[in-house]
């Protein structure tokens, strides 16, 4: 079984980094290069106290959103609870969740049938989807278990996190007012002789931990299956502890910021990157939709001169023709502007079983095509590496037949494109510099309008509400009652 060829390291930077639709990485980018932006903006225009929380929260909420579900994941459930139980912890929880047929393309039952007519090379797969099987409901609980206590901590943690933040700034301000009133003599007996002064507690909120009861029935297997998803999950949340542990004054400018990051982490993120494989399909006759290590490919590469050489020669080309007609209609590529600026946002009818079937038949009974390399390069079809080293495709995991089908007439496009250039290697490496420049593009205008012109937004409605000054109004009002409580505890009434 021959595994995918070499895949250099700035290839796997860019295809995780312009996976819009299966991979965090690009939130994480986006995320990392907008918190750094907003906590510069803050510190540099909003005061200290206001740019110290911004760092600690927005840094500490994106360590918790990003990493909190997959490492509670995989240490609580993958490492201890399955192994205990003794199930796999590989197997995709649509295969659980999509029924029980051998006729159903997503089905534990048909990846299994699947497994065992491939022969001896893929026993230890059929074995593991045979016993899992055997133990369904347990999987399945399993499954919705880790889904669920996973977001439900990393909710609490995120609570969690917030009232720590609001909880330093009033020690923050406590320490500052007492130092001012100490330099302005105020305080000079009652700081070194009264007893201990108890935290301001004023303008405390008390709130209820996020409640996930009842609510997680309902998610379907999309939200615990789809990383993605899971994560949008978790940032709702973030959206909605925000908005309600939100003091005094800054309901307004949390509730902008979480629109901005909803809208371009996840809303827009797709529509982006399609606007610009557009352009450079348009404006540059370079269609860039394959993934970057695709495109970075000496399998790409090989189909476009052996087509060249002779028309019809490429196996590739004839591969990827042939999974679009299995798939029973062709993705046929919009002819005007205005149809690509429909299609955005148009949602695609995802083929039928039976055609998803034949689809999976052909990849697995060649699995060691240039077209299987494509797949596997792309990440449309995950890998399993037996206990032998040997890798594999993977049917423990559910496969997208018509992610498949995309990528298949992608192939298809920039090969009949290539073809009807010039030098293949001078075609490739401006393919694979505007399909990096999309990539940079979309995740640098996502984080410059989370990062900076949001933050610059919020500062500058606070300054026209409020007479001129930018100070955030909620540590403005903190900092008021504090210097009100400390003077009217006068001296010998608080200790430093």
């Amino acid at each position: 079984m021959a595994s995918v060829s070499g895949i250099t390291t700035i290839s796997k930077v860019f295809s995780k980094l312009g996976d819009n639709t299966g991979s965090v990485i690009p939130m994480y980018a986006k995320d990392f290069t907008s918190d750094a932006l907003t906590s510069m903006t803050y510190f540099k225009d909003g005061g200290n106290q206001d740019g110290a929380e911004k760092t600690l929260e927005e840094f500490g909420t994106g360590i918790l959103w990003l990493g909190g579900v997959p490492f509670i994941k995989k240490t609580v459930f993958d490492n201890f609870l399955y192994k205990k139980k003794n199930i796999n912890p590989d197997i995709d929880a649509k295969r659980l969740f999509s029924g029980s047929s051998e006729n159903i393309a997503d089905t534990a039952e048909f990846a299994a049938k699947k497994a065992k007519s491939l022969g001896s090379a893929f026993t230890e797969q059929a074995d593991i989807l045979t016993d899992t099987i055997k133990n369904k409901g347990l999987a399945k609980n399993l499954a919705l278990g880790k889904f669920a206590f996973s977001t439900a901590m990393t909710g609490l943690a995120l609570f969690g996190l917030i009232t720590l933040k609001q909880k330093r700034t009033e020690k923050e301000i406590e320490k500052q007012v007492k130092q001012k009133y100490a330099k302005e003599a105020v305080l000079k007996n009652a700081i070194k002789d009264s007893a201990v002064y108890q935290s301001f507690k004023g303008n405390d909120k008390q709130q209820n931990s996020p409640s996930f009861t009842g609510a997680l029935t309902n998610i379907g297997t999309f939200f615990m299956t789809n990383p993605v998803a899971n994560t949008t999950l978790v940032d709702g949340v973030i959206t909605g502890t925000r908005l309600v542990q939100a003091r005094e004054g800054e309901r307004f400018e949390v509730g902008l910021k979480e629109a901005c990051e909803l809208l371009f982490i996840y809303g827009l993120a797709q529509p982006l990157q399609k606007s610009m494989e557009s352009i450079s399909k348009t404006f540059f006759n370079k269609p860039i939709e394959l993934d970057y290590a695709v495109l970075d490919s000496s399998v790409i590469k090989e189909a476009i001169e052996a087509e060249k050489a002779s028309g019809g020669s490429s196996e590739l080309l004839k591969q990827a023709k042939q999974i679009v007609a299995l798939s029973g209609d062709e993705v046929s590529a919009p002819k005007s502007l205005l149809e690509k600026a429909k299609n955005l946002f148009k949602s695609k009818k995802g083929m039928g079983n039976d055609n998803a079937k034949k689809v999976i038949n052909f990849i697995f009974d060649n699995q060691d095509s240039g077209m299987a390399d494509i797949l596997k390069r792309s990440g449309d079809i995950a890998t399993f590496t037996t206990k032998e080293g040997v890798e594999q495709l993977s049917l423990l995991s559910s496969i997208n037949t018509d992610k498949i089908k995309t990528t298949a007439q992608r192939t298809i496009d920039v090969i009949e494109n290539a073809v009807k250039n010039g030098d293949t290697t001078k075609y490739l490496k401006q393919t694979k510099l505007l399909k990096g420049a999309a990539i940079v593009g979309n995740i640098g205008i996502s984080a410059i309008l989370m990062g900076y012109l949001q933050p610059k937004l919020n500062l500058h409605l606070r300054k026209k509400f409020n007479n001129g000054d930018n100070t955030n109004p909620a540590i403005k009002k903190i900092t008021a009652e504090m210097e009100q409580k400390l003077a009217f505890q006068g001296e010998n009434k608080i200790k430093g």
